[in-house]
């Protein structure tokens, strides 16, 4: 299953790419929709930086992915490999200045194992609508701080 998502933020390319790099620096606070992102390799983020999330599938029900930097090209590009609740997929965004703030493309790959292959028609919708929700929210956070 492929996706791709596009927003334009009003903010400056360097605060936007700085978001996105830090984000296990806002996971858990007010208005953050990642509520648990912990960044567990030492170091400057960069290629083969590793990440655990804790994602909020329901009320009460929680799963957690296992992510890891495979391209990082500062203000330009960054990208992801993750893997958890019986799935794989890519992640990968490009920031571009445009004059309305910084146009953020986010292009995803989900690749379900096992028996949910067979998911893929109820997977597919609410992934969808979820990471769509995700970037708005990034947005709406991001241009709230101006």
């Amino acid at each position: 299953m492929d996706f791709e998502f596009r927003a334009v933020i009003a903010r400056p390319l360097a605060d936007v790419f700085a978001f996105f790099r830090d984000l296990d620096q806002h996971a858990g606070q007010e208005g953050s929709v990642v509520p648990v992102y912990d960044k567990v390799t030492p170091g400057p983020t960069g290629v083969g930086t590793r990440y655990r999330e804790v994602i909020r599938l329901l009320p009460g029900l929680t799963a957690e992915m296992w992510s890891e930097i495979t391209a990082y090209e500062p203000e330009r590009r960054l990208a992801y490999r993750f893997s958890g609740m019986g799935m794989d997929g890519l992640l990968d965004y490009e920031f571009e200045a445009t004059g309305e703030g910084t146009l953020i493309v986010q292009r995803q790959s989900l690749h379900p194992r096992g028996l949910l292959n067979l998911l893929n028609p109820l997977i597919k919708p609410a992934f969808s609508r979820a990471a769509g929700n995700r970037l708005e929210g990034i947005k709406h956070l991001l241009e709230s701080k101006t």
